[in-house]
């Protein structure tokens, strides 16, 4: 399968009994959604390293048990600071986990709620965009996801520097003089007009009288 040649020697060792399972499952149980709580399970998975496909199995097996919409995105929060970890430090953790994201991932879209399918898709969107999950498994979930490309970016915002010429524009226009003003402005102009032919016509009446 594409998950044993991705990770080749993970499946096997997932088949014997893990000592920690039951203490893996208990710490699950308790996670809750503050960042220590997540980091320090996360750690957790990181020392036992060597179990890593055990521990991936575990995980799924709870993500897939939770009936919580957000309880599954938690659980996923979790594998996405194992993954992003591990593939830092080069240890098999992120492998592990993300073999695992072809099953867990699907199933808790379905079930979510728009808000938490968006979350959903914006983790898978960056481990695509930081190489945390191999390309091809990317497109394994993404096609179960039912989409065929990362979720279009939002439109960008519109700068402030144009928002506030737009503002200043808008305002321009609402100073700008109504038709009624500019006909009583050319009838001002008029009468300074006649004003100025009166003053004429009484110099030269005076002339005439001189």
């Amino acid at each position: 399968t594409l998950a044993t040649a991705l990770a080749p020697g993970l499946s096997g060792s997932s088949t014997m009994p893990w000592s920690k399972e039951k203490d893996f499952r208990e710490k699950l149980s308790k996670l809750s959604e503050s960042q220590q709580s997540i980091q320090t399970l996360s750690h957790w998975v990181a020392f036992h390293k060597a179990n890593a496909a055990h521990a991936a199995n575990v995980w799924a097996d709870e993500a897939q048990r939770a009936a919580d919409p957000h309880r599954q995105l938690l659980l996923v929060y979790l594998a996405n600071d194992v993954m992003q970890n591990s593939r830092r430090k080069g240890t098999p953790c992120a492998d592990a986990f993300a073999s695992q994201m072809a099953t867990v991932l699907p199933a808790a879209h379905a079930a979510a709620t728009p808000t938490v399918r968006a979350k959903l898709e914006r983790l898978l969107s960056i481990w695509e965009e930081r190489a945390v999950m191999p390309a091809p498994q990317v497109a394994e979930v993404r096609a179960a996801l039912g989409g065929e490309g990362p979720p279009p970016a939002s439109a960008p915002a519109v700068p402030p520097d144009s928002q506030q010429a737009a503002g200043l524009q808008a305002g321009a226009q609402q100073k700008r003089p109504r038709p009624a003003d500019d006909a009583g402005a050319g009838g001002g102009g008029g009468g300074g007009g006649r004003g100025g032919r009166r003053r004429r016509a009484r110099g030269s009446r005076r002339g005439d009288g001189a």
